[in-house]
């Protein structure tokens, strides 16, 4: 299977594509930045600084012929992974978007392409995170409103967006089985005074320190007890390995808007 990267200068970008660079089923055929960055007309294992592929990093998808790719990975910007979408529904490409930060206009725009080539949106791409998405929304629906719900989530200072895109599928999910409005239920962080906590809040709280790869809590906690879920990603490796298997899932998929949980044969079972 030939993969294009977007993004592939960045921090994810780089990992995953050396991940596909290193697998025996996989090739990988290109890669893309943003217009004017550093490393365009560079090869791409300069990036790396190591012998490896010497195609040049391109400014656009655009820059490939169709037939020269089967699979589109973006972890690049919102405005990018919109683009990417558009050009693998005109192709009828896989594609698989690890970005975060996407409105609800832009997944809107996804959606939409997805109606003529197969789409995984993954704003984790971690397999024990994605476990750990069904066992919240199963603590959330057992455990009902006479628990608060409160979301920390800490990353790495460089981190642009916030809170990141796996806190607000948290945030979803909850909402979603206690069937309120996230964009009313959800607080992000405390400032000022207020008469205590609103029926059904849902907290959510972000840090941006040192060089954490990603850590999330979600703490269910009544007038008696609280129940505590919490992932943490040692290396971004966890993601990279997440994303080949949603690379290979693509191959010869319908068309159609997927998730971690329909790459990981996870969407049938209840949680």
């Amino acid at each position: 299977m030939r993969v294009v990267l977007s993004g592939i200068c960045g921090r994810m970008g780089t990992l995953v594509a050396r991940s596909i660079a290193e697998d025996e089923g996989l090739l990988l055929a290109g890669g893309v930045e943003m217009p004017g960055h550093e490393q365009i007309g560079r090869p791409i294992c300069d990036v790396w600084e190591e012998s490896g592929s010497r195609l040049p990093v391109a400014a656009d998808l655009g820059d490939y012929a169709p037939d020269d790719y089967d699979v589109i990975v973006d972890f690049s910007t919102p405005a990018q992974a919109v683009s990417c979408a558009e050009i693998a529904s005109r192709f009828k490409k896989g594609l698989v978007i690890g970005t975060t930060g996407l409105t609800q206009l832009q997944m809107a725009l996804i959606q939409e392409a997805a109606a003529s080539c197969p789409v995984v949106v993954a704003p984790n791409t971690s397999v024990a995170m994605n476990l750990l998405f069904g066992l919240v929304r199963r603590a959330a629906a057992v455990l009902g409103p006479a628990y608060d719900v409160e979301i920390v989530e800490t990353h790495h200072r460089h981190k642009k967006d916030a809170p990141s895109g796996t806190a607000k599928k948290l945030l979803r999910l909850v909402s979603s089985e206690r069937k309120v409005d996230p964009a009313r239920a959800a607080r992000y962080g405390r400032k000022g005074m207020s008469e205590g906590r609103e029926a059904d809040e849902i907290g959510i709280h972000s840090l941006r320190s040192g060089a954490v790869v990603g850590r999330h809590h979600v703490s269910f906690m009544s007038d008696v007890e609280e129940l505590k879920l919490s992932h943490e990603a040692l290396s971004r490796e966890a993601f990279a390995r997440g994303a080949l298997r949603a690379v290979r899932f693509v191959e010869g998929r319908a068309a159609g808007l997927y998730d971690m949980l329909d790459v990981l044969g996870l969407s049938g079972v209840p949680e």
